[in-house]
């Protein structure tokens, strides 16, 4: 075998080393990758200005106003219409991160993300 031979011959080995392990780093990439969370993993987001209220119904006293766009958690009652929820973040309003309180369900909307 010619040195020449021989040269093309490691190069081949070296292509196909180098090629396994583009491709193992690439699927160990996609399959560590965390896949895209659902709606109900990133909750609920308020659709317009609401009352958050302490109870179910416009009697009870309003914990503060909800703004569009406030990211709520999934709910953990449901009573006619009304969701027993919180706040994921502290509320363009003020209403601390995790306070619970009612809200009208028409006023919630699934939120989509992508990561959590």
């Amino acid at each position: 075998m010619s040195c020449h031979g021989r040269a093309d011959a490691v190069g081949q080995g070296m292509r196909r080393m180098i090629t396994a392990a583009a491709c193992a780093a690439a699927l160990s990439g996609a399959l560590l990758a965390p896949a895209p969370a659902s709606a109900s993993d990133c909750g609920y987001e308020a659709t317009a200005t609401v009352h958050f209220r302490s109870g179910p119904g416009t009697g009870y006293t309003s914990l503060g106003l909800l703004r569009a766009g406030d990211r709520m958690g999934d709910p953990k009652k449901r009573d006619g219409g009304w969701w027993k929820t919180f706040p994921m973040d502290r509320t363009q309003s003020g209403i601390k991160a995790g306070r619970m309180g009612w809200v009208k369900a028409t006023y919630l909307r699934e939120s989509v993300c992508m990561n959590h």
